[in-house]
């Protein structure tokens, strides 16, 4: 199925878990992309969908032997693996994260495609405690979202993240806004 239509009908089946009527453009993977840092650990891209950013990371230099794609819907799933058969893609809910990794993946760089402001709040703070479990101190999320207003709301993890960046991308549909937190702190146990 081509990836438009994949798109819609997930799209049409659960609005608020796909969170956009459309995929994320290429600026708006491309931005999301750079803002990862260089290193060895791994990548965790938490809702791969079509894979717009996950093209975007790999083109960017993130080996697929760095990256590991968290999708929740079978359909992207099933496309995903094909589309990337060499990039780990797992069929897993962000909200549990932490069960579905290796207890030592040492865990650089979380890139949330998931539309946390649409997602009921519990779901949220529990996506959100996944990011304190599995990533490690000095370590990033990058989260876009199609509000551009500067807050995160209740996606927003509090004291042991520190912003490093927030800017509007103006050339996707609708705009977004990506915002880079950095993890401080002690790995939760």
């Amino acid at each position: 199925m081509h990836r438009s239509r994949l798109f819609a009908r997930e799209w049409a089946i659960a609005p608020r878990s796909v969170g956009a009527i459309c995929p994320s453009s290429r600026r708006l993977s491309a931005q999301l992309a750079r803002e990862v840092p260089a290193g060895h650990g791994a990548v965790i891209e938490l809702g791969g969908g079509t894979g717009a950013v996950t093209q975007a990371l790999l083109e960017n230099g993130v080996s697929s032997g760095r990256l590991i794609v968290v999708e929740r819907s079978a359909a992207f799933v099933r496309h995903l693996r094909v589309r990337f058969s060499d990039v780990p893609v797992m069929h897993a809910d962000a909200a549990h994260l932490a069960y579905s990794l290796p207890l030592d993946l040492r865990v650089d760089a979380i890139v949330s495609c998931l539309p946390l402001r649409s997602l009921p709040r519990g779901e949220v703070e529990a996506i959100v405690g996944q990011w304190r479990h599995v990533l490690r101190p000095g370590g990033v999320v990058i989260q876009f979202s199609y509000d551009i207003r500067p807050n995160l709301g209740a996606a927003d993890p509090g004291g042991d993240f520190t912003l490093l960046s927030s800017r509007i991308v103006w050339a996707n549909l609708p705009p977004a806004r990506i915002v880079t937190l950095q993890r401080q702190g002690q790995r939760s146990t």
